[in-house]
């Protein structure tokens, strides 16, 4: 979104657990990093994203044409190889972020449970958990994983799992275990 940040992003998440851990409770703070974000961004599921969008037909025409018979060309030595390319937001021109967006929207716009808000940020994304107690927040936390886990499904994506966190957060005490 135009004129947001990081500093943003963070104070939103922030608005979402402060509350929540202030009345005993517990947040759990799923982050996801989606692997090669713009490298494997399904063409298929931009056009799709954009059918959703009521896209206006001109513009959805022109982004088809844009993907059509693309094709990446290297030249060496003499030698040229040229390969033809069927997905991939190029990154560096004026339409792969925009591209991405659609894309990503609808990641966003999943139906999550009242417990749960996902945040994101380029092609990070957050997803934060709430419950009255750690079982329950692990509970709506297994369902938003299944639903985003069926949308990377169908859009051909997968998430780095090297870069992927997941933090407890809470304001309660451990027991603690007394040997005898």
């Amino acid at each position: 979104m135009p004129q947001k940040n990081t500093t943003d992003t963070v104070m939103e998440a922030k608005n979402f657990i402060e509350p929540r851990l202030e009345n005993r409770g517990v947040v759990i703070m799923t982050s996801l990093d989606v692997k090669g974000a713009f490298d494997t961004a399904s063409w298929q599921s931009i056009l799709y994203g954009l059918k959703e969008l009521n896209c206006p037909r001109n513009l959805y025409n022109l982004s088809k044409g844009y993907f059509s018979h693309r094709t990446a060309v290297m030249t060496m030595n003499n030698i040229r190889v040229e390969k033809r390319i069927t997905k991939r937001c190029p990154q560096g021109s004026c339409c792969g972020p925009g591209f991405w967006n659609v894309l990503y929207n609808s990641l966003l716009d999943l139906q999550l449970t009242g417990h749960s808000k996902a945040i994101a940020f380029a092609d990070d994304l957050m997803i934060l958990t709430r419950g009255d107690s750690v079982a329950e927040a692990e509970n709506y936390t297994n369902l938003e994983m299944r639903k985003i886990k069926e949308w990377v499904i169908s859009n051909k994506i997968t998430f780095n799992e090297t870069k992927s966190k997941v933090m407890l957060m809470t304001h309660r005490r451990r027991k603690r275990q007394t040997s005898i």
